[in-house]
C-alpha cells in the first residue's frame, strides 16, 4: 500500500556532545522517520567539541545516508548555541530541533501536521513532571509564573527543547539573536502562533540524566538575564527608595540638632554624614543599574560560535527530490 508522505520539507537540527553511543542509532531511527513521513528533509547535526569518536560516527553516517550534513564547531559553546548554528543553515519549510538523548523521532509528523494546522511554534512539554523533585514543584510554578506576569513572557511550564519552528519564526530568530540565549524562550521572544505538545521523555542511555539543583538555578538566572533588564530596574527603584530614606533621615536629623536641647555631643554630625554617604551610593547604585541595562539591551557584537569543519552526505540526491534545494548552473547543491 502507498504511503501518503506530507508535501512540506522539514529540517532538523540536532545538537551533539559526546554522542558516540547513540547517535547512530538515533540518526537511523530519525532518516526512517522523515523517510515514510515527510516529501523532503534534511539533517543537520551539529557537533560543539566532542572529545569521543562522535565526528568519526556522524562520517560513516555520512557515507550512506543521503540528507545529512555536519556542522562541526570548534568548543563546546552550549546546547542553544549549537542549536542557533543549525537553524543559521537550515532550508526547510519547518525546522524541528531535537535532542538525540530524550526525544524520539516518531513525534516529527505529528509536530508537523500541528504546525500546518495553524501554529508556527510547537513545543514539547514533559509528560511526567509529576516525578520531579519537590523542590522543582515548589519552585517551578514561582518561575514561570515570574516569567509570564512580571516579564510577559510566554514560557509553558515544563517545556523542554524539542520543538518545531515555522521558516517566518527562523528568520526571526536569526534576525533577534543577540536577545536571545536560550531555545526555551525564542517562542515567548518573537510571539508568533504557538501551541504544547505532550510527550514522555526516554533516555536512549537508559539512566534519566536530571539537572541539580545549582544547574536549574543558573539556567533560570540566565534565562530571565538574558531576556530581561527587569531584575536591574527592581535594583534601581529599590535604590532610589533607600535614598530617599536617607534624605528624609538627614532632615530628620537636622531638625534634631536645631530643635532639640540635649543632643549627645558628635551624634548630628556623625548621622549626617552617614546619611548623606548613603544618599549618594543608593543614588550611584540607581544610575549605574539604568546604563547597564541600557547597555545589555544594545546586545554584545562578539560572535556567537566559529565553525570548524561542514561535510555533506556523500550519497547523491535523486533528481526528483531535489525540491527547495537552490543549486547553481551545473546543478550542484
Amino acid at each position: 500500500m502507498e504511503v501518503t508522505l506530507l508535501d512540506v520539507f522539514v529540517s532538523v537540527v540536532v545538537p551533539l556532545r559526546d554522542d558516540r553511543d547513540i547517535v547512530v542509532s538515533f540518526v537511523d531511527e530519525l532518516v526512517g522517520v522523515l523517510r515514510g513521513s515527510v516529501s523532503h528533509y534534511e539533517v543537520i547535526l551539529v557537533d560543539q567539541g566532542s572529545t569521543d569518536d562522535t565526528v568519526d560516527a556522524v562520517r560513516g553516517l555520512l557515507e550512506r545516508l543521503d540528507h545529512l550534513r555536519l556542522l562541526r564547531l570548534t568548543r563546546p559553546f552550549g546546547a542553544e548555541t549549537a542549536i542557533l548554528a543549525g537553524l543559521e543553515t537550515v532550508i526547510g519549510d519547518f525546522v524541528v530541533v531535537m535532542m538525540p538523548d530524550t526525544d524520539p523521532p516518531q513525534l516529527v509528523p505529528e509536530l508537523v501536521a500541528t504546525a500546518r494546522a495553524g501554529h508556527d511554534i510547537v513545543s514539547g512539554v514533559r509528560a511526567d513532571a509529576a516525578r520531579d523533585p519537590l523542590y522543582m514543584r515548589v519552585l517551578g510554578p514561582a518561575f514561570y509564573a515570574y516569567c509570564n506576569r512580571v516579564l510577559k513572557l510566554a514560557l509553558p511550564p515544563h517545556t523542554t527543547e524539542l520543538r518545531l519552528l515555522s521558516r517566518q519564526v527562523v528568520n526571526a530568530v536569526i534576525r533577534s539573536r543577540d536577545m536571545m540565549r536560550f531555545m526555551r524562550m525564542y517562542s515567548a521572544y518573537v510571539g508568533y502562533p504557538s501551541t504544547v505538545v505532550s510527550y514522555r521523555p526516554h533516555s536512549r542511555r537508559g539512566r534519566p540524566r536530571r539537572r541539580s539543583f545549582g544547574e536549574i538555578m543558573q539556567r533560570s538566572i540566565g534565562i530571565i538575564v538574558a531576556n530581561s533588564t527587569h531584575p536591574l530596574r527592581v535594583i534601581s527603584v529599590l535604590g532610589v527608595l533607600i535614598s530617599g530614606a536617607n534624605a528624609l533621615y538627614a532632615g530628620y536629623v537636622l531638625l534634631t540638632y536645631l530643635l532639640a536641647r540635649d543632643v549627645a555631643p558628635g551624634w548630628a554630625t556623625l548621622s549626617l554624614q552617614a546619611s548623606v554617604m548613603f544618599l549618594f551610593l543608593f543614588l550611584t547604585q540607581a544610575i549605574l543599574c539604568e546604563y547597564i541595562g541600557r547597555l545589555l539591551q544594545e546586545g554584545s557584537r562578539v560572535p556567537d560560535f566559529h565553525v570548524l569543519e561542514e561535510r555533506h552526505s556523500a550519497v547523491l540526491l535523486d533528481e526528483d527530490r531535489r525540491k527547495n534545494v537552490v543549486g547553481g548552473e551545473d546543478g550542484r547543491p
